[in-house]
């Protein structure tokens, strides 16, 4: 008698398919992750140019100009002459909180550059929280984790 067995065994697919199982969601769960801090880097990137075209239009134009965030619609505004005109609108994603922790709004730049009510604001992310720095007589700010 000789048996002839072309295939596996049901035992034989259940392990493989749990395996399978759990290397997908361990990954799954790395890329999600990844995909977040990749799209913070991203918006700190864009907020810290859009801070610096801020401070740009403060030095050279004669007109008040404000960055102004709109917690409710996922996005902020730089404004000429507070609620006037706006200039620039950029939109975050739907899933973040940010808190203004220090920071007083609308952030807005002296003649000579500097920022005029420095502070610190948080951004809560789906699984960070990172902090955003505008010190006093600086015209640059910085993140942090």
């Amino acid at each position: 008698m000789f048996n002839n067995k072309k295939g596996f065994t049901f035992i034989e697919l259940l392990i493989l398919f749990t395996i399978s199982t759990i290397i997908l969601t361990l990954f799954g769960t790395i890329a999600v992750r990844t995909h977040d801090t990749i799209q913070y880097k991203q918006f700190t990137k864009q907020f810290h140019q859009d801070l610096l075209y801020l401070q740009q239009l403060a030095i050279s134009e004669r007109e008040h100009y404000f960055l102004q965030f709109e917690r409710s619609k996922n996005r902020y505004h730089i404004r000429r002459g507070g609620n006037g005109i706006s200039v620039l609108m950029r939109v975050y994603p739907e899933e973040w909180n940010v808190h203004p922790h220090t920071l007083k709004m609308p952030i807005e730049f002296s003649q000579k550059g500097n920022i005029k009510r420095p502070g610190t604001m948080r951004i809560q992310t789906k699984f960070h929280s990172f902090f955003i720095t505008c010190p006093f007589g600086k015209g640059r700010c910085y993140d942090s984790a």
